[in-house]
């Protein structure tokens, strides 16, 4: 796949333009393409490692510092990122991110992730990063291990580190449901080799508040009893 071609503005959003493929904001939820986008969404991961549609169509209507942002060829939407901008604390949430099966290796992801993260760099003002929560590759089933092991890759390839020493719970999706022990990691927008506690857990707070809506402190607390003072960033490649 082509470098991109050209940056047009249109409308207070801009699109980067590569072959056939453009990328933009959507901000029409009656749309067809917001409809494409979320089901995406949906088919993308399975139902216990997302949060339900209606409540990420909920966000997306009602709460301006959440942009979902689109990948489309001609008219049709084959990749979709999800970002939250906590402004107070100069950090992002990349929430999520994902191409069809007939699009992927084929740059697009790449482009997706470059777009969604010039975006947040353009909202937020001195800005930190961008945050992604990532699973583990140790799973029981070698094919879950390999596709955990390539989004690993995928984000450390783009220049995201993991929080090292962070012990992060994912707060339970469904009822009944275990916390899950995740990475937490950053794309720093800046040479930066480290983060304090105090800032870091900031940054969980707010995104099990503002993302889950969970405002239990149980797992807030286990994360703070074994997290460092100062948490470096760490790249496995």
């Amino acid at each position: 796949m082509a470098v991109f071609n050209a940056i047009l503005a249109s409308y207070n959003t801009y699109m980067i333009l590569f072959s056939s493929v453009i990328i933009k904001e959507i901000n029409d939820f009656d749309s067809a393409e917001f409809d494409q986008s979320i089901k995406i969404y949906e088919s993308s991961f399975p139902s216990y490692e997302i949060r339900p549609a209606k409540k990420v169509v909920e966000m997306l209507r009602n709460n301006l510092n959440y942009h979902l942002y689109a990948s489309l060829d001609y008219h049709s939407v084959v990749g979709i990122s999800l970002l939250y901008t906590f402004y107070s604390l100069n950090i992002g949430l990349l929430d999520y991110i994902a191409v069809i099966p007939s699009y992927q290796q084929q740059g697009i992801g790449n482009d997706l992730f470059a777009f969604t993260l010039k975006k947040f760099n353009s909202i937020i003002n001195k800005g930190v990063g961008l945050l992604m929560e990532v699973q583990r590759a140790d799973d029981p089933k070698l094919e879950e291990q390999i596709t955990r092991k390539n989004r690993i890759r995928f984000y450390m390839k783009l220049g995201g580190k993991i929080l090292e020493g962070v012990r992060y719970l994912l707060p339970p999706l469904q009822n009944g449901m275990d916390p899950e022990e995740m990475y937490l990691m950053i794309r720093p927008l800046k040479r930066i080799h480290f983060l304090s506690k105090e800032h870091t857990l900031a940054y969980i707070q707010a995104i099990y508040s503002t993302i889950y809506q969970y405002k239990k402190k149980d797992l807030l607390y286990k994360i703070s009893q074994e997290m460092p003072e100062i948490i470096k960033l760490k790249s496995l490649m």
